[in-house]
């Protein structure tokens, strides 16, 4: 039988760790997106397809809130990696 955390991992970016990271996912699609669309105001028209120009504002209010999470859970994980250890080592000392 599959294992449902295994199926779903195919999904998401993984993070420095190697695990599946839904931030690290959601950044690099901002990121992604937003330099299409930066990339593609250049030209005012392909095709029959007309572009909007390239709104800073827009782009920024999508990317930056993407990055913070990214960044915080980045700083989160690191700032509490040593008390979690911490806290299973104890956990097992007790336990023996």
């Amino acid at each position: 039988m599959v294992d449902k955390k295994s199926k779903m991992s195919w999904i998401w970016i993984k993070n420095t760790a190697g695990n599946p990271s839904m931030s690290a996912t959601f950044a690099t699609v901002a990121f992604v997106a937003t330099t299409l669309i930066y990339v593609a105001s250049v030209f005012e028209k392909i095709g029959p397809l007309s572009i909007r120009p390239f709104d800073p504002g827009v782009c920024s209010a999508y990317l930056i809130p993407v990055l913070g999470l990214y960044f915080s859970r980045r700083y989160t994980e690191e700032k509490f990696k040593d008390s979690s250890s911490d806290q299973s080592k104890k956990t097992d000392g007790e336990k023996q």
